[in-house]
C-alpha cells in the first residue's frame, strides 16, 4: 500500500519529518517498509496486516495519523445529488454473493484528460492517468478504499445490470485485453446477454469508457470477499480492486464513495444525474456490537495509568462510538470498517498502539512459582509408550488427515469422519475415523524403500462427528525375528495378539477377552474384537488381500490392531499386589480334545475360569491339530493346565480330582470329545 504525504495533508495537518512519521506509523501497526521521492512528493510503502483493510486508502491512514498525533481530521465535503429517475435496472441473483450494489446513470459526460492535480496524485501512487472518468474511480479507490467501475451505458445490452454467477463456458475479454474463461464459481456483472465485468476484479473491454462515451453507469458495490479471492486466484488476475475486495471493504463506504465519485464526475466531466438505484440485501443483517470495558481493565492489561478522557479521545478519533457506562466503564461500538474489533482486549489494543508501545512503562513481569501437576492421562500414555517400545515396537507418527479415496480403499465408513471444508490437497480431505489408511500408507512407503519387516505403533487419534478418540495402533508385517535361526518364520495373527497382550499386562490391565469378529477390511477367522472388562474396546486382525492390493502391497501379510486408550486408562490397575513365589512343586497336566470349529481357545478358558478352581494356576495353549483322526466339523486342540499350592505339596488324588472336574466341564459345555 502506497500513501502520498502531500495527499495526506488534505485531511490532517502535521509537521513531522518523514522519518518521525514513519516511526510512529510503524509502532502503531502500519509498518513503513520503504520511502521514496516521486515528483517532489514523499511516498511511503506500507505493509498493512490482513485484518486492517480500512488502512488501504488515504482517508484510513489520515484517520490513524489524526489519532496518533491528536490532530483534527477533515473529511472531503460531499453533497447528495438529485436524480431525475429513482431507479435503474439492477438485480442481484444471490444475496449472499453481493451484499450491496449501487448503480448510478449519468448522461452527457465529457470525456477528457483529468486536471493536473488529479493526474499528479494518481501518478505518485503508481497509477497511470487514462481519462477523467476512469481517473475519478481510481482516485476514489485510493482515497476511500472503495473500488468502483464505470461502464459505457450505451454498450450495456438492454440497459441492465445483473449480478450473477458465470455460466459454464462463458468468456470475457477484460480491459487488459486478455480473454478469460469463466465458470459458476466466479461472480460476474452481466447485461441482458453477456458478462461485462468480473465482479470485484476487472471490467470488460467491450463496455469500457472511451473517448466516444456519452453516458455512463457508475458501479459501487460490496461483494463476498471469499468469492473475489477465489476468482482472482483461479484466473491468476490481481488488481487494486480485488486486493481490497478480498480483504473486505466497508459496506457503509459503498454509498459514501459513490457520492464522492458522482460529485467529482459532475465537477470534472459535467455529467447529468439521470437514475440511481441502491440494492442493499445485507442491510437486514447489519448489526453493531457493543463492547463494555472499564478503565481499570485497560490499565491492568497495559500496566499504565491512562486518563479516561484520553481513552475516550483516542477511540473517538478512530471513529468508535463511545458512551459512559458507570463510574469508570465505557460502552464502545466499533465502526463498520473495523470488523476485527470483537472483544474488550481488541479495544485495549487500539489504546496501546495509538499511545505507542514504546511509551508504555516497562516493568518486570511478576512470576509466581506454582506446582503444575502433570496430567494423569499424559503419564499413562508415557507408560503405554514404554510398554510398546519395551516389546520391540517402533513408534511412528502418521498423518491424521487422509483422502476420501484412501478411506474407500480400506472399506471405511466415510460418513463417520470429519470433512475438511478447505483441504489443501486431495490427501487431506477428511480427519480420519480410522488409522488403517494412514498405517497402510506407512507400510506401502516402507515396502517401496525395501523395508518389509515392520513392527510399529502409534499413540494417535481418530475423529468422529461426536468428537475425537485417543487410540493405540499397532501394525506388524514381515519376519518374526531378524535372528538367522528363525528367518523363515513370518509374523502371524498370534504375534500381534501377543504384542497387544504384552502391552496390557505391563500396564496391569486384566479381564481381557477376544471374540471372533467380522470386519470388511480383515480376513474372517483372523479378525477379533477386543473386550476389556466386558466392554468392546478395539479390534485386531489380518488385513484382507484385496485391500493390500489397492495399496500396492503384494505377497505380504499385514496385521493391524486398534484399541481405545480411554478404556485402558480406566481399567489400569493403580495398585499392584505381589504374591510370594510358591516353594512347592507344580503339576502339569495336558488335555487333548476335539472341539467344534467355532469353539475358540477363549471359550475354553471362559469355561475353566467359571469353575474358579483354587489349585489351578495357569492355562496355556499347546497346539492345534487338523487331520484324519478328528471328526468332521471339529478341530483337535491340546491345552496345558498347571496346578500348584502355596502351602503344601499337592497329592496325586487332589490334582486328578480337580483335573477331571475341569475336563468334564469343558466336554459338557462345549460338546467336546476327549482324544
Amino acid at each position: 500500500m502506497r500513501i502520498s504525504l502531500s495527499w495526506l495533508k488534505d485531511y490532517v495537518s502535521f509537521a513531522l519529518t518523514p522519518a518521525a512519521l514513519a516511526h510512529k506509523l510503524t509502532l502503531s501497526g502500519s509498518e513503513v517498509e520503504k520511502e521514496e521521492l516521486v515528483g517532489g512528493d514523499i511516498v511511503f510503502e506500507l505493509e498493512i496486516t490482513p485484518n486492517r483493510p480500512d488502512c488501504l486508502n488515504m482517508i484510513g491512514m489520515a484517520r490513524e495519523i489524526s489519532a496518533i498525533l491528536n490532530k483534527p481530521f477533515k473529511k472531503p465535503k460531499i453533497k447528495r445529488i438529485k436524480f431525475s429517475k429513482s431507479k435503474c435496472a439492477i438485480s442481484i441473483e444471490n444475496k449472499k454473493d453481493c451484499g450491496r450494489y449501487i448503480g448510478a446513470i449519468l448522461t452527457d459526460v465529457k470525456i477528457a484528460q483529468s486536471p493536473s492535480f488529479l493526474q499528479k496524485k494518481l501518478s505518485a501512487l503508481g497509477l497511470r492517468p487514462i481519462n477523467n472518468i476512469v481517473d475519478i474511480t481510481n482516485f476514489c479507490l485510493m482515497e476511500t478504499g472503495q473500488p468502483m467501475h464505470a461502464f459505457d451505458y450505451d454498450k450495456l445490452e438492454g440497459g441492465k445490470i445483473i449480478v450473477r454467477r458465470a455460466k459454464k463456458g462463458e468468456k470475457i475479454v477484460a480491459i487488459d485485453e486478455v480473454e478469460y474463461e469463466l465458470d459458476p464459481s466466479i461472480l460476474i456483472i452481466a447485461d441482458a446477454k453477456r458478462p461485462v465485468a468480473i465482479a470485484g476484479v476487472m471490467g470488460g473491454k467491450k463496455t469500457e469508457v472511451t473517448s466516444k462515451t456519452k453516458n455512463i453507469l457508475l458501479e459501487s458495490a460490496y461483494f463476498d470477499p471469499v468469492l473475489i479471492r477465489r476468482a482472482s486466484r483461479k484466473l491468476a488476475l490481481r488488481s487494486d480492486s480485488s486486493y481490497r475486495f478480498e480483504r473486505g471493504v466497508d459496506i457503509d463506504m459503498v454509498e459514501q464513495a459513490a457520492w464522492r465519485a458522482l460529485n467529482l464526475i459532475q465537477e470534472l466531466a459535467l455529467g447529468k444525474a439521470d437514475a440511481r438505484k441502491d440494492v442493499y440485501p445485507a442491510k437486514a443483517n447489519k448489526k453493531q456490537k457493543k463492547i463494555k470495558i472499564s478503565k481499570s481493565q485497560i490499565e491492568n492489561f497495559l500496566g499504565a495509568n491512562i486518563p479516561l478522557t484520553r481513552i475516550k479521545n483516542i477511540l473517538t478519533k478512530l471513529e468508535f462510538k463511545v458512551s459512559s457506562s458507570g463510574k469508570d466503564s465505557l460502552l464502545v461500538t466499533a465502526p463498520s470498517f473495523r470488523k476485527d474489533i470483537q472483544i474488550g482486549v481488541d479495544v485495549t489494543e487500539e489504546i496501546a498502539r495509538i499511545i505507542g508501545y514504546d511509551n508504555l512503562p516497562m516493568r518486570l513481569a511478576q512470576i509466581k512459582a506454582e506446582n503444575v501437576p502433570t496430567s494423569k492421562r499424559w503419564i499413562f500414555k508415557e507408560k503405554l509408550r514404554q510398554a510398546a517400545t519395551g516389546l520391540g515396537l517402533s513408534e511412528v507418527i502418521s498423518y491424521t488427515m487422509v483422502g476420501l479415496k484412501a478411506l474407500e480403499n480400506t472399506k471405511q465408513n466415510i460418513s463417520q469422519g470429519v470433512i475438511n471444508q478447505n483441504p489443501l490437497t486431495e490427501d487431506q480431505q477428511i480427519l480420519r475415523p480410522s488409522a488403517l489408511p494412514s498405517f497402510l500408507n506407512i507400510v506401502a512407503t516402507n515396502f517401496k524403500k525395501g523395508q518389509k519387516d515392520l513392527k510399529i505403533f502409534e499413540i494417535g487419534k481418530n475423529y468422529f462427528s461426536s468428537g475425537e478418540k485417543d487410540v493405540l495402533i499397532v501394525a506388524m508385517t514381515g519376519k518374526r525375528n531378524a535372528d538367522w535361526r528363525s528367518l523363515k518364520e513370518k509374523i502371524d495373527f498370534y504375534d500381534i495378539k501377543g504384542s497387544l497382550d504384552g502391552v496390557l499386562k505391563r500396564l496391569k490391565i486384566t479381564n481381557v477377552n477376544y471374540s471372533l469378529d467380522k470386519k470388511a477390511s480383515f480376513v474372517f477367522g483372523q479378525s477379533a474384537a477386543v473386550f476389556i472388562g466386558g466392554k468392546k474396546s478395539g479390534f485386531l486382525g489380518k488385513v484382507s488381500s484385496d485391500i493390500l492390493e489397492r495399496w500396492d502391497i503384494k505377497h505380504q501379510d499385514v496385521f493391524y490392531a486398534e484399541v481405545d486408550i480411554e478404556t485402558l486408562y480406566q481399567k489400569e490397575q493403580k495398585l499392584c499386589r505381589f504374591q510370594k513365589v510358591s516353594d512347592y512343586p507344580s503339576v502339569v497336566r495336558d488335555i487333548s480334545l476335539a472341539v467344534k470349529e467355532y469353539s475358540t481357545f477363549q471359550k475354553v478358558c471362559d469355561v475353566i475360569d467359571f469353575l474358579k478352581e483354587p489349585l489351578l494356576k495357569e492355562v496355556s495353549f499347546v497346539e492345534q491339530y487338523l487331520g484324519e483322526k478328528v471328526p468332521v466339523g471339529c478341530r483337535g486342540i491340546t491345552i496345558s493346565l498347571t496346578y500348584q499350592s502355596g502351602t503344601r505339596t499337592l497329592t496325586e488324588q487332589e490334582v486328578e480330582k480337580a483335573h477331571q472336574v475341569i475336563c468334564q466341564k469343558i466336554i459338557s459345555d462345549l460338546d467336546a470329545i476327549k482324544r
